[in-house]
């Protein structure tokens, strides 16, 4: 009995593997594959230039607090928190780029997913 449970379900676990559930990019048409690439190059790289303003304005907020207690520094303190306070709004700037990006890709996919599927039968 155990072992024929054991062949069943390794038997099905097989068939699984070679039909998997199909993936978000399957389910739309082609162009709509290629600019949900672009979309996605976009957003890499929207994230990576938000990871240097962050990186940035880490750097500034360092270099404000360590100078903004020495009389011969303030004025470059005040500098650097003025950079940091900029790198963050650029920062935010960014993010909201890349919520408009994710929106608009899963517009695509959502659209693109159920025409598929209304012309499948699905």
């Amino acid at each position: 009995m155990l072992i024929k449970f054991g062949m069943l379900f390794f038997s099905l676990l097989g068939s699984l593997q070679e039909n998997p559930l199909p993936s978000e990019t399957s389910l739309v048409s082609t162009e709509s594959q290629e600019e949900i690439k672009q979309i996605d190059a976009q957003i890499e790289q929207l994230e990576d230039l938000q990871d240097k303003l962050r990186g940035s304005a880490q750097r500034n907020i360092n270099n404000a607090m360590r100078w903004q207690f020495q009389n011969e520094n303030y004025l470059d303190a005040r500098r650097a928190w003025d950079r940091a306070a900029s790198d963050k709004q650029k920062i935010q700037e960014v993010q909201d780029q890349i919520d408009d990006l994710k929106a608009r890709k899963q517009k695509l996919i959502q659209e693109n997913g159920s025409k598929k599927s209304s012309e499948t039968g699905l």
